[in-house]
């Protein structure tokens, strides 16, 4: 955890694009996710990904260890949230868009009511230690039938010290498929992130359904 305070304090955070995800705004229509979804986005760090999902006409809840992250996010956006204290987390709310700060893996089940979700980059964030546990967070703090889009990378591990983390896709589907659908919708060869030494990079993109 100390990890990621530090990368926010030193402003390293060369994993921020202030731009909305190409991939997002290629698939998102695909998963049929409904208008009226509450969408949750864990590891949501300042992403404008959250303004463009608001602008769809959902109602967002990012989930974010930081608070500089989150206080970054409504600030660039000039948005004055309302501030919450709930045990070990807070709840930063203005409108439809919520931002629980805290550990994600200590939220409630309740604290979050979702029929959508989005991982752009929280799952290849996390050691694969972690994600059997992140899996279970997920499922706990969705609706039956909700929709995810997930966005992952592969990659030689040995050849780059993460994060992010290579997640291939056929771990994808042993640590979902007891508890979603899972459907892959593309696989891109990244060319272009070949110049950190690494052999082969892909990114793959799926749509979980909630069972």
């Amino acid at each position: 955890m100390e990890f990621w305070h530090q990368k926010w304090s030193t402003n390293q955070i060369g994993f921020h694009r202030p731009v909305v995800n190409d991939l997002l705004a290629k698939h998102w229509s695909t998963i049929e996710a409904n208008q009226a979804a509450n969408v949750l986005i864990p590891l949501c760090g300042k992403t404008v990904d959250m303004h463009w999902l608001l602008e769809k006409g959902h109602a967002i809840t990012g989930i974010e260890l930081v608070e500089e992250a989150v206080r970054q996010f409504f600030d660039e956006a000039d948005i004055t949230p309302a501030i919450q204290k709930e045990g070990v987390h807070q709840r930063f709310t203005a409108g439809d868009l919520t931002v629980l700060q805290g550990d994600l893996f200590t939220l409630p089940a309740n604290a979050a009511s979702c029929e959508a979700w989005y991982d752009r980059a929280a799952m290849v964030a996390l050691p694969s230690t972690m994600r059997q546990a992140y899996v279970n967070q997920i499922h706990s703090l969705c609706a039956p039938g909700s929709v995810g889009l997930m966005i992952t990378f592969a990659y030689p591990q040995e050849q780059m010290q993460g994060p992010p983390f290579s997640l291939p896709d056929q771990e994808v589907l042993a640590l979902f498929a007891d508890r979603f659908e899972v459907t892959l919708l593309e696989t891109l060869q990244l060319e272009d992130e070949k110049q950190r030494g690494i052999s082969e990079l892909t990114s793959s993109v799926f749509q979980l359904v909630r069972i």
